[in-house]
């Protein structure tokens, strides 16, 4: 009887580690098979699986790290043995931060972002992470740990931060370009304001005191333009056309000259194709007129107080940048008090609501004779925020840029 219970007690155990040996088997087969780089070690920091995706990481083969221990396996990526992430599993919460600066626990699991200095050619940025394993007991046996190359997410994230502060040097250079502040012109209230769809954009707008050119007192240059495309390229083009035109305006008071000249320039430099639609003119305070030339810009508006009524500052010549031999021709109007004048970008009358319906001139003029009465600053403000009502806060597509001029008492 008891030689019976012995035989069946043997054979009970042969089928129980046999089948600890089946499922050791199935682990390590499931094991080989992940696509993470996956090291498992026992309680004695002996290794025990090392997988076809560590094997590739490493440059270590699997017949050549196993059974190793005495952080043997760590030489691969540190170039010296040390604790793996594996072995901290193991170890109190207070000897973490000595093998790694920043480690997190969640619950038994530890994790890392670090820096594998001897891995591949110039080391590799990878994420850990190591959990420790038990058996049917409860009983700790070891611990696996999985390694992700994030080499390339990492110089991704590098490469767009990089970017992003070139992008946001940009948007500081360029808005350097506008003007702080409008200055005071006799007779004019004037008000202005530019929000760019991205960090960098190519609408511009200026204000130019012409004191330093001959006859030029009590005149000013009035400037709003859009140049095609966006981003970096279009912000380039615009600080060259900006310049270009402001250089002009010291040169010549007749826009026609200024703008010729400056569009000549402009084309020889205009390799990409690339082009900037410009409304350019002198507004004079001791007649109240303004000489302007527009060269492919969006008709700037006129509200006259007297009449009640509209008109538009009509085209006088092509887009600059296109053809080097344009000839420009300017005009002069008379502003009188209470007069509004609104020059604007595509970006206000182009701007789309949910239903991809435009915001339209319809409802500019409308805005403008609803609060002729108010000043510059106010209107321009009633305008940029029913834009953005209208748009429902959509992301925007365009720049926007306005510039309002209305007429005084001296």
């Amino acid at each position: 009887m008891w030689s019976d219970r012995k035989h069946q007690r043997c054979f009970q155990k042969k089928i129980s580690e046999k089948e600890s040996e089946n499922a050791r088997k199935r682990l390590a087969e499931i094991i080989n098979f992940l696509p993470d780089a996956t090291v498992v070690i026992d309680t004695n920091d002996i290794v025990k699986e090392w997988n076809v995706a560590m094997e590739l990481l490493s440059g270590i083969p699997a017949t050549e790290i196993l059974g190793k221990g005495q952080y043997e396996y760590a030489i691969p990526f540190y170039g010296e043995k040390r604790p793996i992430l594996a072995n901290l599993v193991f170890k109190p919460a207070h000897e973490l931060e000595r093998e790694y600066s920043q480690i997190t626990r969640e619950g038994d699991t530890l994790v890392v972002d670090t820096y594998l200095p001897k891995c591949g050619m110039n080391g590799k940025f990878v994420w850990a992470k190591a959990t420790p394993l038990y058996d049917p007991n409860g009983n700790i046996t070891g611990a696996i740990e999985t390694i992700r190359d994030i080499t390339d997410r990492r110089k991704m994230e590098e490469l767009l931060a990089r970017s992003k502060a070139e992008l946001e040097i940009a948007a500081d250079i360029q808005r350097s370009f506008l003007p702080d502040s409008i200055p005071v012109i006799q007779g004019f209230d004037i008000a202005a304001k530019s929000i760019m769809a991205k960090e960098v954009g190519g609408d511009f707008f200026d204000v130019i005191p012409m004191e330093l050119t001959p006859l030029g007192k009590g005149m000013f240059g009035i400037l709003i333009a859009d140049v095609s495309g966006k981003g970096v390229p279009a912000a380039l083009f615009m600080a060259l056309s900006r310049v270009v035109v402001r250089v002009n305006a010291t040169w010549f008071l007749e826009p026609e000259k200024v703008i010729t000249t400056a569009n000549a320039i402009i084309s020889q430099d205009s390799k990409a194709g690339m082009f900037v639609t410009l409304f350019y003119g002198i507004l004079s305070d001791q007649n109240r007129t303004l000489t302007y030339v527009n060269a492919g810009h969006n008709p700037p508006l006129i509200y006259r107080s007297k009449s009640n009524s509209f008109e538009e500052l009509q085209i006088t010549g092509m887009a600059m940048g296109v053809i080097e031999e344009e000839k420009y021709k300017q005009v002069s109007i008379q502003i009188d008090e209470d007069d509004i004048i609104v020059l604007y970008t595509d970006g206000v009358t182009e701007s789309v609501n949910p239903s991809n319906e435009m915001f339209g001139e319809v409802r500019l003029k409308s805005l403008i004779h609803e609060h002729a009465s108010l000043s510059s600053h106010e209107i321009l403000t009633k305008i940029i925020d029913e834009v953005q009502n209208f748009s429902e806060f959509q992301p925007q597509f365009d720049d926007i840029t306005l510039l309002i001029i209305k007429g005084q008492n001296y």
